[in-house]
C-alpha cells in the first residue's frame, strides 16, 4: 500500500532537471526562430527565402525581368530564376500552360487570350514608349502621324518623299504576337484600318530590330523606349519626341504598360519576386534600365 503521508520518503534528486541560463535562452530564440520561418513572420529578404522561377516572354520586358532576377539572387543565396524571351504572345500561352511561372507581356491581354485563359492574372510592374527609328545618317529626325502610316501601309516608298534622300525605304516590322508590333499597330494603323505592309522585314526581338536599322541607311523601324541607344536615331512624332517624360506626361502618343502575368493569384514564391519587382529597389532597377516606374 504506498505511504501517501510519508515525508520521510526520500525525495528525487531534481538538480539535474534544469539547464544553464545561457542555454535555456539558446534554445528559446530557436525555438522562436524557427516558429518565425515556418509561419513565414519575417520578411523574406531578411529570411533570405529561396526561389525557383521560370519567367519568359517579352523582349521588352525581358532587361527588367534578366536584373531584377540578378539582384534577387544576390540577395538570396541558393534561389534560382532562369528569365528567357520569346515575345508576348509566348509569355502569355506558357505561363497559361503551365510551361513557365510568371509570363511576360508588352501588351494588355486579348479578347479572345482572356476567353481562353480566364484564370490570368495581370501586374502592372512598369510603364513605357515605343519609338520610331532611323539609322543615324538619316537626314529625317521629324514624321507626322500620317507620313509614318503612309510608310508602313507601302503608299510612301521613298524618303525623297519626306524630305530626304532618293532611296527606297526598308521597312522593318516586328512579328505577329509581338507586344511592341501589337502597340504601334493599335496607336498608328488601326486607327485608318490598315497593316503593316507585305514588303516588311520582320524581325523577332528589339534586339534585332535595332541592329537592322542600325545596319542600313534606308531603314526604318520601331521599338521600345528602353532600347534606343546610339545605334539609332529615334524620330519625332508629330513634332513630339519619344522620350520618358513625354511618355510620363502622356503627350507621345505610343505608350503601353508592361506586365508580368501569373496563372491565378500568385503563389508565395511568385508573389516574393513580384514584391521585390513593385519595391522601391526593383523599380530602380525599371528607371535604370530606361523604363518607366508604374508608380509614377
Amino acid at each position: 500500500m504506498d505511504n501517501f503521508g510519508d515525508t520521510s520518503m526520500e525525495k528525487p534528486d531534481r538538480t539535474h532537471w534544469f539547464l544553464p541560463h545561457a542555454t535555456v535562452t539558446m534554445l528559446l530564440i530557436a525555438v522562436i526562430t524557427t516558429s518565425l520561418f515556418g509561419s513565414g513572420c519575417i520578411d523574406n529578404k531578411n529570411a533570405g527565402q529561396v526561389v525557383k522561377l521560370q519567367i519568359a516572354g517579352s523582349t521588352t520586358v525581358l532587361p527588367i525581368a534578366e536584373e531584377c532576377a540578378r539582384v534577387f539572387m544576390e540577395e538570396h543565396p541558393g534561389s534560382q530564376i532562369y528569365v528567357s524571351g520569346g515575345g508576348s504572345s509566348h509569355g502569355i500561352r506558357s505561363v497559361a500552360d503551365g510551361t513557365v511561372d510568371i509570363g511576360d507581356a508588352s501588351r494588355d491581354l486579348k479578347d479572345s487570350e482572356r476567353e481562353k485563359y480566364p484564370d490570368l492574372v495581370t501586374h502592372a510592374i512598369a510603364k513605357d514608349g515605343v519609338a520610331v527609328v532611323v539609322h543615324p545618317e538619316n537626314e529625317i529626325s521629324d514624321l507626322t502621324l500620317e507620313e509614318l502610316q503612309g510608310i508602313y501601309t507601302g503608299e510612301i516608298t521613298n524618303w525623297k518623299d519626306l524630305g530626304g534622300e532618293d532611296s527606297e525605304i526598308m521597312v522593318v516590322s516586328r512579328e505577329e504576337g509581338s507586344g511592341t508590333r501589337d502597340c504601334f499597330e493599335q496607336a498608328v494603323l488601326n486607327p485608318i484600318k490598315k497593316e503593316v505592309t507585305d514588303r516588311a522585314i520582320i524581325q523577332d526581338s528589339n534586339g534585332k530590330m535595332r541592329t537592322t536599322v542600325a545596319g542600313n541607311k534606308k531603314a526604318i523601324g520601331f521599338l521600345s523606349l528602353g532600347y534606343v541607344n546610339s545605334d539609332v536615331k529615334a524620330v519625332r512624332l508629330d513634332d513630339i519626341e519619344p522620350t520618358i517624360e513625354n511618355v510620363r506626361n502622356g503627350r507621345y502618343p505610343i505608350t503601353r504598360t508592361l506586365l508580368m502575368i501569373t496563372k491565378g493569384e500568385p503563389d508565395e514564391i511568385e508573389q516574393a519576386f513580384l514584391d521585390f519587382v513593385l519595391s522601391e529597389d526593383g523599380q530602380k532597377i525599371v528607371g535604370a534600365v530606361h523604363f518607366i516606374p508604374v508608380s509614377e
